[in-house]
């Protein structure tokens, strides 16, 4: 998803090591204990978060990063000098009743884990947290410093479940049948969703724009809350925003990665997903988790006010009018493409074809094609057609960060999205509880590993002789940071790069000046010949999407996408500028953790909590 220009610099923040001057057995350290004492230091801390008081509890560079639990928003503190004021002045009552060790996560025992490294000895702790209003958990880092004393290097809380109104999950899952008389009510649950699902009576509060994994996985956590929501999607069915795309597409993300909320991905699941099996998948999630959806369905005008929406949409040739109170805006890749135009394109006699169109690779038996882009999108389109039997040539026009599927990605995701590895609720607390500035350090690292020829070396110089330019990330730090900071322009290696090397994928870099009638003008004076331009270059920002469709919010909504100042995501999940008015996005993972936070979000204003 690309970005506004408005993302802040990140500095990585790597975590403390030390010099320690007589460290203490490491067989001596019961780590419950170390952490049971400094959550009550804790405690005692931030009862009046004086930076003094902090000081001995956190170090001077430390992080509390914070999603929804001390206040209504994703915040990120770094240094005592800001937790201090945050706890102090943003966080404006006591919400911060109780600091526990969190005994299990899921159906899994989990004690603090000691970790010893050559210069720093560490302890991971889970703990659950608990306010009047909701209950939440965490993790906190601690170190070890150099005068023996235990300090956290991280502390990460967020808001998980509101005590007025619990999940309906688990212990509170639905009854499902009615029994005994049924005399007043005589319908089946089919019939009673199929009902509920036409809102021809009352209005949905949360009106959802995409059936994506963005709108179901929200859609999803709200109707858990018990807050009517509704999906429109375009399509004809959910899921054909994925079948819809290119013909060999499939997810470069592995499994472990990329499940939903509340029914993940059976044990059987390929490790990387096809277009169509995700496309089902998805679709049958809907169904599943009995989320209304109105397909074949579009917005087409649109107003705001006294707190509500006026929404008329176009379903089946037929217009209703909705009023909600909240609109997400979840097209994410569904979007507007982004197709840029170029000098002389009306005389070219081949064709022109943004990738989201683009199909049947077969045709092009034998053919000279273009790809203009360079990230996944044009680097699996040119290896289709090259496995098609035609001529394909990618026009790289900026530098691409590559990582290799089979290498690299394990390296990024390490232990803790893998085969064997911790359940996703685990791994996501592990993986989302990093402050992105602490992200960006151990990554930086992970991409300097990563140059050497026995892992993605090889493959990296291969390419750079090939013509093919790349880079290692925003300051070094890899793929993850690129995705946040720009939205695209990377590669997960999964057979193109080789095809490169082997002279199998053609490749020029440099600007595109105009087209030919035969091809294409290059800035430089080089003409290239083709029957088909293929554009892979991406889709237009979400807020360019909004004001399409929304027109009222068009100048009110800010920047979507990058960081702000605190190393947060600009406002995806959090507020948009307008009331009433959302933005979801991002990849499946991201979309599994932060629906949750924005469905908390909103059934926060709708309980009246804020």
């Amino acid at each position: 998803m690309p970005v506004d220009t408005h993302s802040q610099p990140l500095q990585a923040v790597p975590p403390p090591t030390f010099k320690y001057k007589s460290p203490p057995l490491v067989a001596s350290i019961n780590a419950s204990e170390v952490v049971s004492d400094y959550l009550a230091r804790l405690q005692k801390a931030i009862e009046k978060p004086t930076v003094l008081d902090l000081q001995d509890v956190i170090f001077p560079e430390g992080f509390w990063r914070d999603g929804l639990f001390l206040t209504w928003d994703l915040r990120t503190s770094r240094g005592v000098d800001k937790i201090s004021q945050f706890l102090s002045k943003d966080v404006t009552e006591k919400r911060l009743g109780s600091l526990k060790v969190k005994p299990t996560i899921g159906n899994y025992k989990r004690l603090p884990v000691l970790q010893v490294e050559e210069s720093s000895i560490s302890i991971l702790a889970y703990i659950d947290v608990e306010s009047d209003e909701g209950l939440g958990e965490g993790i906190i880092r601690l170190f070890l410093d150099s005068n023996n004393t235990w300090k956290a290097f991280t502390i990460y809380t967020t808001l998980t479940s509101l005590k007025s109104h619990p999940e309906a999950s688990g212990a509170n899952r639905p009854h499902g049948g009615l029994h005994g008389d049924q005399s007043s009510n005589p319908t089946n649950w089919k019939e009673r969703l199929a009902e509920y699902s036409e809102f021809t009576t009352t209005d949905p509060t949360v009106l959802i724009i995409g059936g994506g994994q963005a709108g179901l996985t929200v859609a999803a956590r709200l109707t858990r809350l018990g807050i009517p929501t509704l999906i429109v999607d375009k399509n004809p069915r959910i899921g054909d925003n994925w079948r819809n795309r290119y013909h060999s597409l499939v997810l470069h993300d592995p499994v472990w990665y990329d499940h939903l909320p509340y029914i993940p991905f059976p044990k059987t699941w390929p490790i990387f997903t096809p277009k169509d099996k995700l496309g089902d998948w998805l679709e049958f999630y809907a169904r599943s988790l009995e989320i209304p959806v109105w397909t074949s369905t579009a917005p087409t005008s649109s107003s705001y006010e006294n707190g509500k929406w006026t929404v008329k949409v176009l379903r089946e040739g037929k217009e209703r009018i909705l009023s909600p109170k909240h609109v997400i805006l979840a097209t994410g890749h569904s979007g507007e493409p982004n197709i840029p135009t170029f000098r002389g394109q009306e005389v070219f006699k081949g064709k022109i074809t943004h990738s989201s169109k683009w199909s049947n690779p077969e045709r092009l038996k034998g053919k000279k094609v273009l790809v203009v882009g360079a990230g996944n999108t044009a680097h699996d389109i040119a290896q289709s057609l090259y496995s098609n039997g035609a001529y394909p040539t990618l026009i790289q026009r900026s530098s691409t960060h590559v990582l290799t599927s089979k290498v690299g990605l394990p390296a990024l995701l390490g232990t803790t999205y893998c085969e064997n590895g911790p359940e996703v609720e685990e791994a996501d607390l592990q993986f989302f509880s990093l402050p992105n500035a602490v992200t960006k350090a151990y990554h930086q690292a992970i991409i300097k590993d990563l140059k050497s020829p026995s892992k993605d070396g090889k493959i990296i110089e291969g390419l750079n002789k090939a013509g093919f330019v790349t880079d290692d990330g925003p300051d070094g730090a890899g793929l993850l940071i690129k995705y946040f900071d720009v939205g695209g322009s990377y590669y997960i290696d999964i057979g193109a790069s080789s095809m490169i090397i082997d002279g199998k994928i053609g490749v020029k870099h440099g600007r595109l000046d105009k087209f030919t009638e035969n091809g294409v003008l290059f800035e430089d004076g080089q003409e290239l010949e083709a029957a088909e331009v293929v554009l892979a270059t991406g889709y237009q920002n979400m807020r360019t999407t909004a004001g399409a469709i929304f027109p009222c919010v068009k100048d009110a909504v800010k920047p979507v996408g990058g960081f702000d100042s605190e190393g947060e995501f600009n406002t995806l999940f959090r507020d948009s500028g307008h009331p009433g008015f959302w933005f979801m996005g991002m990849n499946l993972a991201h979309c599994r953790w932060y629906s949750r936070v924005l469905a908390l979000r909103i059934a926060g204003q709708e309980f009246g909590l804020y």
